[in-house]
C-alpha cells in the first residue's frame, strides 16, 4: 500500500463519511491509504487458512521486483469521488501504481482477483445497508472533494485482522523506499 495519511486526507474522508451517515457503519479505523495490490492471507503457524496465501519468500520476491522497478518518489493526486458496490472512495490517480500493481500481482492466482480492472482509490468506509448506488449518489450530490496531492517515497505491506474489516493496518514491513532507488530527479508536482 501507499501511505497517504495526512490531515487533509482524514479531513476529506471524515466529510464523506459525515455525509453518507448512516448508509455507513459507523466504525472505520483503517489509516487512508491506496492498495497496491492484495497480497493475500499471512500463513500462520498451525492454521489451515484456504484461499490465497501470502508466504514470507513472495513477499521478499516482490521486494525485489519493487527495487528492479526503480521508481522514484511521487505524487498522489486524490480528488473526487465514486462507489462501488460495498464501499465508496476517494479517487486517487497516479501512474506509478498501476505499474507497482502489476508488478506484484504476476503470481497471483486468477481465484484472487476481486475486480477485472484495478481502481486506484482512498476507501472511506464499509456500506452498512444494501442501498442502490443511485440513493449513494444522490446523497454525495454536491460533495467536493478538494484536490490534494500526497508524497509517496516507500511502499509498505501492511496487514489487518480479517475478522475487523474496518479495524486500524499494521505495517508488516516497509517494502521499499523509493529514494533509495531512484537514479533520476525526484518528481515534484
Amino acid at each position: 500500500m501507499t501511505d497517504v495519511d495526512t490531515p487533509e486526507v482524514r479531513e476529506a474522508v471524515a466529510a464523506m463519511r459525515a455525509r453518507l451517515g448512516d448508509l455507513l457503519l459507523p466504525r472505520y479505523e483503517r489509516q487512508p491509504h491506496v492498495t497496491v495490490a492484495f497480497g493475500g492471507l499471512a500463513p500462520e503457524p498451525g492454521a489451515t487458512p484456504t484461499g490465497v496465501l501470502y508466504p514470507p519468500d513472495l513477499a521478499d520476491l516482490h521486494a525485489a521486483r519493487v527495487r528492479d522497478l526503480g521508481v522514484a518518489p511521487f505524487t498522489v493526486r486524490i480528488s473526487g469521488w465514486d462507489t462501488f458496490t460495498t464501499t465508496p472512495y476517494l479517487v486517487a490517480e497516479a501512474p506509478q501504481l498501476a505499474l507497482l500493481h502489476e508488478a506484484l500481482i504476476r503470481e497471483r492466482p486468477r481465484t484472487a482477483d476481486f475486480a477485472p480492472t484495478y481502481v486506484t482509490h482512498v476507501t472511506t468506509g464499509h456500506y452498512a445497508v444494501s442501498v442502490p448506488v443511485e440513493d449513494v449518489r444522490r446523497r454525495l450530490e454536491g460533495f467536493q472533494c478538494p484536490d490534494l496531492e500526497v508524497r509517496v517515497d516507500h511502499l509498505t505491506l501492511a496487514s489487518y485482522e480479517t475478522h475487523d474489516i474496518a479495524g486500524r493496518l499494521s505495517v508488516a514491513r516497509i517494502v521499499e523506499h523509493f529514494d533509495r532507488l531512484s537514479t533520476g530527479p525526484v518528481e515534484t508536482p
